[in-house]
């Protein structure tokens, strides 16, 4: 059996997000191209690791300006106390970063508990969709920074 570089074949394509389903009818020549291209768009992407230094802040620079840590837990507390609604994405953000401090050691009444700083992390990035590829605690101090410049 020989294949036809020329036969037309029907794509589609859908992604999360998107409205309705990219389709459209392109030879089977120019679907090896694509083929390839998105090849080498994912070995790119590989080789372009997430969890790259420059894009990530150090905790000093991400929780500059930052409130007391202690007054800080003591706002968490209070206001998931007194929440009956439910808690928004800046209480998830805000409390990721405070039990980052934590474990990083800045609270003196609080004790350092890494793994329950990096499973809220986690939760962090499952809120936000985001990659599950990043560095979890390096993401909350990217979110944090972000959040902090533009209040």
């Amino acid at each position: 059996m020989t294949i036809n570089p020329d036969d037309i074949v029907t794509i589609e394509l859908d992604c999360a997000g998107w409205r309705a389903p990219y389709v459209r009818d392109i030879t089977r020549h120019q679907l090896a191209e694509l083929l390839l291209q998105l090849d080498d768009m994912a070995a790119d992407a590989e080789e372009q690791a997430p969890d790259d230094a420059q894009k990530w802040p150090s905790a000093d620079e991400a929780y500059t300006g930052a409130p007391n840590i202690d007054a800080e837990l003591d706002w968490l507390n209070r206001t998931a106390n007194a929440s009956y609604e439910g808690l928004d994405r800046d209480w998830y953000l805000r409390n990721a970063a405070a039990l980052d401090r934590v474990a990083l050691g800045e609270s003196t009444t609080e004790h350092a508990c890494p793994d329950e700083a990096d499973a809220t992390a986690v939760l962090l990035l499952d809120l936000d969709h985001a990659s599950r590829d990043y560095n979890p605690r390096a993401y909350v101090r990217q979110q944090y920074a972000l959040w902090a410049s533009s209040k």
